[in-house]
């Protein structure tokens, strides 16, 4: 172990942590820590509304490794998203036609419930918005963050690829002229992208379809997208 105070810092924010072969991993506060499996190599980030493993690397079966092996997960802790909040955000960016529109689900944590604000916008056109961001009570957190491409599709651009870094849930609404919009939805950690899936799936793109797998990340289920008449605290 260094003893430079900066390594000690660096550890004490992302911990190494061994997985257990025989016994349970211990719970983990707010916060992120490396976790070493015999299989590979895992980031868990744990936030009030999210609990997330990821595999970040790989390890060869040899030599092998005396530790346990842990799964990919995603986890919100509010359970589902109410689709009466994207529904009511997709309607604010209709409203605003041709021009952009953000917005986001704010998580309550003492509460466990979801919000949705709309942000004031500052300056905003067809091809992009600035926005002014909202105040947040100390136990509050922009859960899913939202913007609409007005006319366009829905996609990813590079913009927001700068944009969405952080831990959050990423979501934007395309074709609002039409009936049904498209929609693109990410999960954001530190750089890191994952394709989720959602309700307005026939609408994306099939590179998009393809990283669906059941076995690392959620199906449309357990991702949790349910309607206004099943949403419960």
């Amino acid at each position: 172990m260094s003893t430079d105070p900066r390594d000690a810092a660096l550890v004490a924010a992302c911990p190494c942590v061994p997985v257990p072969r025989f016994g349970e991993l211990a719970d983990m506060q707010v916060g992120q820590r490396t976790l070493v499996a015999r299989d590979g190599v895992f980031l868990q980030v744990r936030r009030s509304w999210l609990d997330c493993v990821l595999r970040i690397a790989d390890l060869p079966a040899t030599p092998p490794l005396p530790y346990g092996t842990v799964k990919a997960r995603i986890a919100f802790s509010f359970g589902v998203i109410p689709l009466t909040l994207l529904h009511n955000f997709i309607e604010a960016g209709r409203a605003a036609l041709p021009n952009e529109v953000a917005g986001g689900l704010i998580h309550c944590a003492k509460e466990n419930s979801l919000r949705l604000e709309v942000h004031e916008s500052i300056s905003a056109g067809p091809g992009g918005v600035q926005y002014r961001m909202p105040r947040l009570a100390d136990d509050e957190a922009i859960a899913v963050d939202l913007h609409t491409h007005g006319r366009l599709p829905a996609f990813w651009s590079s913009t927001d690829d700068r944009d969405d870094q952080g831990v959050k849930v990423c979501g934007v609404f395309g074709n609002l002229h039409d009936g049904e919009p498209s929609a693109a939805f990410r999960l954001a950690v530190n750089g890191r992208f994952i394709a989720l899936p959602h309700p307005w799936q026939k609408r994306t793109s099939t590179e998009e379809r393809g990283l669906e797998d059941d076995d690392r990340w959620p199906t449309l289920n357990s991702m949790g997208f349910v309607g206004a008449d099943e949403w419960s605290i």
